[in-house]
Parts: C-alpha cells; sequence; structure tokens
C-alpha cells in the first residue's frame, strides 16, 4: 500500500511535498537550477548516474518545477534545456531552510559550498518565522499543529 494514502499522510503539505522533493538527487538539482545550470551535461556534475538524471528532470517538469526549453547551438542540433517555474522558484525557502540546519548541525568544513544572500545588497540571507502580522516569532515558539 502507498503510505502517501493513508488518511495520515493524504491531505498533509509536508508529505505531498515529499512525493516530488523527496526523491533522491531532486532537491540536489533544484540547487543547481537556482545556481545557473540549465543544460544537461551541467547537472550531470552532481554526479547523478546519466539514466537517472533523465528520469528526474522530466519528473521536476511533470510536477511542474522545471520547464523545457529549446536552444540550438551552431552547428549543432536543437536540444531542450531546463528552467525553474514560479513553482520551483517558490522551493527556494526550502533549500533554504536545509542548507541552515546543515550549516547549524552538521561539520562541513570552513567554508559551505552554497549560501543565500541578498540580490540588492549582497548581504548573507536566512529565514525566520514571522506571524501573519509580519512580527518575528522565535523557532522556539513554533510548534506544528494539525488543521482543524
Amino acid at each position: 500500500m502507498d503510505a502517501m494514502l493513508l488518511p495520515a499522510n493524504k491531505a498533509c503539505p509536508i508529505a505531498g511535498t515529499l512525493t516530488v522533493l523527496g526523491q533522491k538527487w531532486n532537491l540536489l538539482l533544484l540547487r543547481e537550477a537556482f545556481l545557473g545550470s540549465a543544460r544537461f551535461a551541467e547537472f550531470q556534475r552532481i554526479g547523478i548516474p546519466t539514466a537517472t538524471l533523465g528520469g528526474r528532470l522530466e519528473a521536476l517538469v511533470a510536477a511542474g518545477l522545471l520547464e523545457r526549453w529549446a536552444y540550438r547551438d551552431e552547428g549543432e542540433r536543437t536540444r531542450e534545456e531546463y528552467r525553474l517555474t514560479q513553482a520551483g522558484r517558490d522551493a527556494l525557502p526550502i533549500l533554504a531552510a536545509l542548507a541552515q540546519w546543515g550549516e547549524t548541525h552538521l561539520e562541513l568544513g570552513d567554508s559551505p559550498q552554497v549560501g543565500f544572500v541578498s540580490a540588492s545588497s549582497g548581504r548573507r540571507a536566512r529565514l525566520e518565522f514571522v506571524d501573519d502580522n509580519g512580527d518575528l516569532v522565535e523557532a522556539d515558539d513554533v510548534r506544528v499543529a494539525r488543521a482543524e
């Protein structure tokens, strides 16, 4: 039985997100797309097997996170590159949260491979919780609640 169809998971946004992003490689492929990778060969740099890469890119397109765009280098056949959609760009906080957690709780060495900065100021950016009024809420004051 598919565990995602159980009542505890069926309408859960976390479970639903995991069905799309929880597949091995998908979050790293999104990271690479945010870093500017668009072509198949550019995505291969993360070490994903070629046979797997095509399927993962197809799944991200089917889920609406990436879209295909045709391009043609001079003297070459037409090929496709992949660009983030709005849904893909909306996944940025997920990547930032994972990176922020990893920087805090994992031994990654002196300089993390990826960071998040303000495009306008260049200053480091981090995630925070805010309430409906826009006021900062400390993480220790946040709890997970079931919808009623």
